[in-house]
């Protein structure tokens, strides 16, 4: 039976049946008209048969019809006593599929047993794959309309290089087939039998779904275009099927923790490639088309200039064959894993000659490994042209650096020691981290986008709050509950941009230019973390916290290629998660975990968010039986079944249109005691509804978004997934791979609940987040009482701040700042007063706010959609009011492009009611009827009072009527629910409508978390930023952990005892007023130098050579007002001195031959002469003197 599935259905090759079920009907008849059919000899023989594994979670079902005798249309000719259907269910209610969905059965059911789903095998079987909803297996020969294929893998790694199995049109080895991908190219297949062909996907640089077709290359016939189905693509980074190599982070360490890594894969998932599959001998079943020699290659990447198309694109480059192994064909692997190791000081081939591993090398910063087959003629120098194989996730390439590498061998280094190795790739990174920081700086300055319009929460519970902008990091977050973060050691929780940084035209900025103009995604991503007081950490502060490589402390930081890409995906960032490593991981690494002291030039270029331009969004939470805390802050509990305008907003010319609806169904009595039926109870009584209503589903969707379903799962249908996530018509299941992304919608789901319970829905472009939860997420496994879970959906709802809605829900201006921001009209449920202040944000809920009927009729008039609530309900046509919302029941219809898959079954799924009850309980005394305040609490009184007194001696009729109250409207213990509830109306709401206790308690502890979660997540914090600290050595904040960016924050500097701290060294962030326009003001750290720290024996040197100098200069000091002194003294001494020279001196200014004679004195001269000089006059030069040719001074005494 194994190898009739292998040779039939696609993927079943990986299938291991542990148990099988096989049942048998011989000559049946119809049943329905007595004996005639087998007096006929119109009967019929056929075979059921059902294989699972040994979990139970995969099962394949086979059906063989021998015979059917009962050929018609109807049953016994034309007697209108029922069509023949031959329908498969699958055992979980998750939609029906029809055996043989045909023209021909239609006409005549019993070719079923004439045709086949596996015509090469035997007629009249057929396959099919069960994996909660049902698939069918084989091939069809169904004409026109739409066929659901079966494709396996339907996960696809986007790099491509990989084979899918397709189950679609039966199939003539004499043609050829194709798969087209939509708006993709074409992959080429291969016939492995006349029900499974082998396509070879191309490179498809996408991610998400892809709508596939199948059909012949020649094309024309109705029957060449009825089979769809789809392929989704992931990046290498998300597939959960790539290539286990271990701990993935080992291979990011200096030095490697050990020179052996292992490696692991199932031997079924490669086939010789020499082997011709066309061929009519071939048989997928044997074991020998597994035997086949596989290469390990070493894949380089990096994003380089291309001269040739003046771009800048990615390079993936074979540079070498690591080791060869033999793939093991035996029986005992085919379904157990092949398990080997690497040697990773070993390479078998180089395809790179020795000056490109001397410097080429070193251009590609980590790379990926390949596992394939090894070709038969392939050139053992050149790099090859991989076949189909497994690709691992990314790793480092430190370790070939110094493996058989000619210029490690041309170093000083020892190359068998440990040691060297270890400082070589520290020399070599630290090279490379300086290529880095002047590769990274001649880009795009992309801090200034991502901090203006992606700053960080201020505050851990605001990133909780802000759904649509930002997510738990998928690695470094405890409420996920991941242990693989190694970049952000030390923080509780990170948080990472929920889609590409949105930006928008700004011009100088200084106008108004940048008004009334889209949003463009670019390339950027956010990364924040908070330590466990909740606040940011900061990368400036990283290296005087982190004075040892010890300490827990690495602040998350921007990247410039956002780990989830960038859609079209082409270009430079076409392969989302390799350019995130190329451009910022590897980096990290680099530069923080290889390198000595580089870590300050990373966070330089990749600065940590220091909130300033932080908006908080409108939080609101809609828990339990309709309990309602919305976006503004309106608090009241609201039932009424119907399926409702959730939240609307019209499109702008900034914003996009957003629709949200919600279905409320009305919760069942779990008091109804099921082991009554068939004795004193009736069917249709089974499900008796209450008159709570809860939230069963809710379907969003935006401009150009797909369209999203979240449902909770009707009962006894819950054991194994709680909720259903269906997008365009197609379940999406969350068990391999968490993140998964849709057009313009990301879902995210937390698994540490089993069963899908904590799903997360970002709206991309709208940055709209919804959190949806199944009955609170609780763990149902721990409740013993319990068999699965409740059935009902808690639904958080985050509007972010460019759509004008206040937190605290003043709508004072409301009016005014929509006209002059052109504003969008935001309105639905989670706000049902958009044009009126409510006072209700000022106070808590109260009994007056439980279905009060100022509210109610205005809630369902306005957002419930037609045709939707219980019949009779419908008053009128909808009132003029709704202001445009949308009368299309989203749950029911499909979008034009999602009509295509309404042949899955589990579209089905999305469009009825969970809690389907009887026709009579929506009609008469059992309708629908709200439970106010007041009723609640005269309830709770009334029933209290029955349980508490003992009360006697009353009439029969009088009993009879206190015991049927009782039993019909009292809950098990309404003084329990007094005393537990105290106060709050949620719990005592919920507790008493539902009878269950953990519903009740736990509406109580959601209600008082999410008001408290609330108020911290809308506040307003005001930041200074951080202080860049560009002196790092000897220096440590005090305290280390405080925080050191929010208004009032104090930062203090101290050095290491054996340094003194230098410059201002204490900082506090305050407000800074314009006092002559006080509506200007700022936040900013007080005025000072930077902090530094000097050693306390070059500050001895320093005081000594001070006090030295000081002296030196006080002693010059004293000797040159001496030396001044005296030379002042002289020179007027000189100045006193008459003129004389001795008799004979020649004056040296003038020459002999020279002189003039000069004029006779005057009286007046002479007499000036006298009064300046009391004593004799020297002799002029008209006196006649023994030597008449000198002339001079006399300077003697």
């Amino acid at each position: 039976m194994m190898n009739w599935l292998q040779e039939g259905v696609a993927g079943a090759q990986a299938f291991r049946a542990d148990a099988a079920v096989v049942v048998t009907w011989y000559n049946t008849a119809s049943a329905i008209s007595g004996r005639s059919d087998i007096d006929a000899g119109q009967l019929a023989t056929y075979q059921a048969i059902w294989l699972s594994d040994q979990t139970a979670r995969l099962s394949y079902v086979i059906f063989n019809y021998d015979r059917l005798g009962f050929d018609a249309a109807d049953f016994r000719a034309n007697s209108r006593s029922g069509r023949c259907q031959a329908i498969f269910n699958g055992g979980n209610h998750t939609g029906v599929v029809p055996v043989d969905p045909t023209q021909m059965y239609k006409n005549t059911p019993k070719v079923l047993a004439q045709r086949s789903g596996v015509p090469h095998m035997v007629r009249g079987r057929y396959m099919f794959r069960v994996d909660d909803v049902v698939r069918p297996g084989g091939c069809s020969n169904k004409t026109g309309g739409t066929y659901p294929m079966l494709i396996y893998p339907n996960i696809v790694n986007m790099l491509g290089e990989m084979t899918v199995d397709v189950n679609a049109i039966c199939l003539d080895r004499a043609q050829t087939y194709i798969l087209m991908i939509e708006q993709r190219q074409i992959a080429t297949c291969t016939i492995l039998t006349p029900a499974i062909a082998r396509c070879h996907l191309p490179k498809i640089y996408d991610w998400g779904t892809k709508t596939v077709y199948f059909q012949p290359q020649s094309g024309g016939a109705n029957d060449e275009k009825a089979f769809v189905g789809y392929i989704y693509f992931v990046p290498p980074t998300l597939d959960p099927m790539r290539l286990d190599i271990g701990n993935v982070y080992d291979w990011f360490k200096n030095p490697m923790p050990t020179q052996v890594m292992p490696i692991s894969w199932y031997p079924r998932n490669f086939t010789n490639p020499d082997i011709e599959t066309h061929l009519d001998q071939f048989r997928i079943m044997d074991d020998s088309i597994y035997a086949v020699q596989l290469g390990l290659y070493v894949i380089a990447y990096r994003e380089y200039k291309d001269d040739n198309i003046k771009k800048f694109r990615p390079e993936h480059r074979v540079i070498a064959r690591l080791t060869s192994y033999s793939n093991r064909n035996t029986y005992d692997y085919r379904f157990k894993p092949q398990e080997e190791a690497i040697n990773i000081n070993q390479v078998e081939q180089w395809y790179m000659n020795d000056w490109e591993r001397t410097h080429e090398l070193y251009m590609y910063r980590f790379g990926y490994l390949k596992l394939a087959p090894i070709r038969a003629q392939q050139d053992q120098f050149q790099a090859p042209q991989l076949l189909s194989g497994l690709v691992s996730a990314p790793i480092s390439l430190h370790w070939l650096w110094t493996t058989n590498n000619p210029r490690y061998q041309t170093t000083t280094y020892n190359a068998n020691d440990q040691e060297s190795r270890t400082e070589y790739v520290k020399q070599k990174a630290t090279e490379m981290c300086h290529d880095w920081y002047d590769e990274d700086g001649a880009q795009w300055n992309f801090i200034r986008d991502v901090e203006t319009n992606s700053s960080c929460p201020c505050v851990e519970a605001q990133a909780i709050a802000d759904l649509g902008r930002f997510m738990p990091h998928p690695r470094c977050s405890q409420s996920f509950r991941d242990i693989t973060c190694q970049v952000s050691i030390g923080a509780r929780n990170c948080y990472m941009s929920s889609q590409n940084i949105l930006s928008s035209y700004a011009g100088d900025g200084r106008g108004f230019a940048s008004e009334n103009t889209a949003r463009f995604p670019t390339h950027y991503g956010q990364v924040c973390c908070y330590d466990d007081h909740g606040f940011l950490m900061q990368t400036s502060y990283q290296p005087v916290i982190k004075v040892t490589p010890e300490v827990p402390y690495n602040p998350g930081f921007p990247s410039r290629a956002y780990e989830f890409g960038t859609a079209p995906y082409m270009g430079q960032y076409e392969i989302p998660g390799l350019s995130a490593f190329h451009n910022d991981y590897m980096p990290y690494f680099l530069c923080c975990k290889f390198a000595d002291f580089r870590c300050q030039m990373f966070y330089w270029r990749r600065p940590s968010s220091g909130c300033q331009e932080y908006m908080p969004p409108a939080y609101g939470e809609v828990m339990g039986a309709g309990s309602f805390n919305t976006i503004d802050n309106d608090k009241f509990i609201f039932n009424e079944p119907g399926v409702y305008n959730f939240l609307y907003i019209p499109k702008t010319q900034t914003t996009p249109e957003v629709k949200i609806q919600i279905r409320m169904e009305r919760y069942p009595n779990r008091r109804v005691d099921f082991s009554l039926l068939g004795r004193y109870m009736s069917q249709q009584d089974l499900v008796q509804p209450t008159n709570a209503t809860v939230i069963t589903g809710i379907v969003l969707e935006a401009t150009g978004t797909d369209r999203v379903h979240v449902l909770a799962r009707k009962d006894t249908r819950r054991f194994r997934y709680r909720t259903s996530i269906v997008v365009g018509n197609i379940i999406r299941y969350f068990d391999t791979m968490r993140i998964q992304r849709f057009r313009g919608i990301l879902i995210y789901v937390n698994n540490v609940e089993r069963g899908q319970a904590d799903i997360y829905v970002v709206l991309e472009e709208a940055q709209i987040g919804v959190r949806v939860r199944e009955s609170y997420n609780i763990d149902i496994d721990r409740l013993t009482e319990y068999q699965e879970s409740m059935g009902m959906l808690n639904i958080d709802l985050s509007v972010p701040p460019q759509y004008g809605v206040r937190p605290d829900g003043d709508k004072a201006r409301e009016m005014e700042y929509r006209q002059r921001y052109n504003l969008p009209r935001v309105s639905g449920v989670m706000r049902p007063f958009p044009d009126q202040t409510s006072g209700s944000f000022m106070q808590t809920m109260t009994l007056n706010d439980v279905n009060s009927e100022t509210y109610r009729q205005q809630i369902i008039n306005n957002y419930r959609v037609q045709g939707t609530g219980e019949p009779g309900s419908e008053m009128g046509l909808g009132s003029a009011n709704t202001m445009g919302l949308p009368t299309e029941n989203m749950f029911t219809t499909s979008r034009d492009e999602d009509k295509q898959f309404e042949v899955f079954p589990e579209a089905t799924m999305k469009s009825g009611p969970i809690y389907k009850t009887a026709p009579k309980y929506e009609t008469g005394m059992y309708r629908f009827y709200p439970v106010t305040g007041q009723m609640l609490n005269q309830r709770l009184m009334t029933c209290r009072d029955l349980q508490t007194q003992n009360i006697i001696n009353l009439q029969p009729l009088q009993s009879q009527i206190t015991e049927q109250y009782g039993a019909t409207q009292c809950p098990d213990n309404p003084g329990a629910i007094i005393q537990d509830c105290g106060d709050s109306i949620p719990c005592q709401y919920d507790y008493t409508l539902t009878n269950a206790k953990v519903l009740g308690m736990n509406a109580k502890n959601e209600w008082n978390i999410f008001t408290t979660e609330r108020q911290d997540g809308t506040r307003f914090y005001n930041s200074c930023g951080v202080i860049n600290i560009e002196y790092p050595e000897y220096l440590m904040k005090t305290s280390s952990m405080s925080s050191a960016y929010l208004q009032g924050d104090v930062a203090r500097f101290e050095c290491f005892q054996s340094h003194w701290i230098k410059g201002v060294h204490e900082y506090k962030c305050g407000i800074v007023v314009d006092y002559n326009r006080p509506q200007n003001y700022r936040f900013e750290w007080n005025k000072g130098e930077q902090p530094w720290c000097r050693s306390r024996e070059k500050e001895n040197f320093f005081i000594w050579l001070a006090a030295i100098s000081g002296a030196i200069g006080i002693i010059i000091l004293i000797v040159s007002i001496f030396v001044v002194c005296w030379f002042l003294k002289q020179k007027r001494r000189q100045a006193q001195r008459p003129e004389s020279r001795h008799p004979g001196e020649k004056d040296s200014r003038y020459n002999g031959s020279e002189i003039e004679p000069l004029h006779k004195p005057q009286y007046s001269d002479i007499m000036r002469d006298e009064q300046k000089f009391p004593f004799p006059p020297t002799p002029t030069r008209n006196d006649q003197t023994p030597h008449d040719n000198l002339q001079g001074f006399n300077t003697s005494v």
